[in-house]
């Protein structure tokens, strides 16, 4: 019995839509030296909103002057992505907000506050009453003002259950469409996410839909996500790539290749495109000026590049022996081989037939074991025509192939 292949069937048909709230523009920008500037984000938004982003948070625009105009460039250009700012729960700051979304297709304000006692008491200088009293009068004012207004909690995960699931049931009463839980150190594990999603739905009584904001200290924020997603919550936040505050954010385009591969299993659909999510790393790799770290999962120089002579030759066969996803379903341009230390005569010979030649076979296991020694000291020959030079400087005569024959 295949397990995995019964674990993605999971148990039934129906499915539900999960929405996907990318914030690379406000979570993203806020990690430790990165700016960018106004046009530079409206590129990245457009990238977001080709992919099939449903909402996309352009900025906290009480921050900078430049950040308002991001948001107003993005706000007045975007037509099918929803364009949402976060806000703090003051009303001056809402009706700017109000303001810089006039010509938003669609508009949604994030108002947000901390709930966690080590918040209330030294970043705030709040009582939980208090920390209620604001969030229940800031609803209120903003109901109506916006196509749609999301309560997040600041540090959720810290936060005392029965006080936080108070919080939620009247940030709806007061007019919240959505509500947002934020483990914003990063602290939980993907039992504790799933537990807490089914805690809140319980306590806004599925009213409206409930999402989460997960951080990556423990590498857990994708992980924490699907959970979340498997307990219920109907929105996700994401970031392009993970960028974030410290050590990220959940992962876009790891999030949508899991979902699409146990899409079984989870049960549920989203309006992204995969076959946008290489370009939209790209773009936000290039315009943000991101260094990507060579195992990093689907957009790593080494994500899909194998050197294994084992590998290869089952790839070579079945591209998916040693793949769960094919490259090109993202968008990602074909695979890469590279001849190394531990390659084997089969990469060595797909190689040669790329350019047209071939090698008795001795003489190619001859190459091959020439090609491994030399890779020690001198690195890997990354493609074919590395190849064909490398043989030929060592006095290999190679035949070339026309019409499947030797010449």
């Amino acid at each position: 019995m295949d397990i995995l292949r019964t674990y993605r069937q999971g148990g039934s048909v129906f499915t539900r839509k999960v929405a996907i709230f990318d914030t690379t523009l406000r979570d993203g920008e806020q990690a430790p030296g990165i700016q960018v500037s106004p046009e530079t984000k409206l590129i990245i938004a457009r990238a977001l909103e080709d992919a099939g982003i449903d909402v996309i948070e352009a900025g906290f625009p009480v921050n900078s002057p430049s950040e308002k105009r991001s948001v107003e460039l993005i706000a007045n250009e975007l037509s099918i992505s929803e364009v949402t700012v976060l806000c703090r729960p003051i009303k001056e700051e809402i009706d700017l907000c109000r303001d810089i979304l006039r010509r938003a297709e669609r508009t949604r304000l994030h108002l947000w506050i901390a709930t966690s006692p080590i918040h209330m008491k030294y970043k705030l200088n709040m009582s939980p009453a208090k920390v209620m009293n604001k969030t229940i009068e800031a609803i209120r004012y903003a109901s109506g003002k916006f196509d749609t207004v999301q309560f997040s909690s600041e540090d959720a995960t810290r936060s005392d259950l029965d006080f936080l699931s108070g919080i939620m049931r009247e940030a709806v009463r007061a007019g919240a469409d959505v509500v947002n839980l934020a483990d914003t150190v990063g602290c939980a594990l993907p039992e504790h996410m799933a537990l807490l999603v089914t805690e809140i739905r319980s306590a806004v009584r599925d009213r409206v839909p409930v999402g989460v904001h997960c951080h990556n200290d423990l590498n857990l924020a994708t992980a924490n996500t699907l959970a979340s997603i498997r307990a219920g919550a109907k929105q996700v936040d994401v970031t392009v790539t993970g960028i974030g505050e410290r050590a990220g954010n959940a992962s876009l385009e790891q999030l949508a290749v899991a979902l699409l591969f146990h899409k079984k299993h989870f049960e549920v659909e989203t309006n992204i495109r995969p076959d946008k999510l290489g370009s939209l790393c790209d773009t936000v790799v290039r315009e943000m000026k991101l260094k990507v770290g060579l195992t990093q999962p689907l957009i790593g120089e080494n994500a899909f590049k194998h050197e294994s002579g084992i590998h290869v030759h089952g790839m070579l066969n079945n591209p998916m022996t040693y793949e769960l996803v094919d490259p090109q379903v993202l968008g990602i341009l074909g695979k890469r081989y590279i001849l190394g230390k531990h390659t084997g005569k089969a990469a060595v010979k797909h190689f040669l037939g790329k350019k047209g030649c071939t090698l008795a076979e001795h003489e190619l296991e001859k190459l091959t074991e020439m090609v491994k020694e030399y890779s020690i000291d001198n690195g890997p020959l990354e493609d074919e025509d590395a190849l064909i030079d490398f043989a030929r400087s060592n006095g290999f005569k190679l035949e070339v192939l026309t019409n499947g024959k030797v010449q």
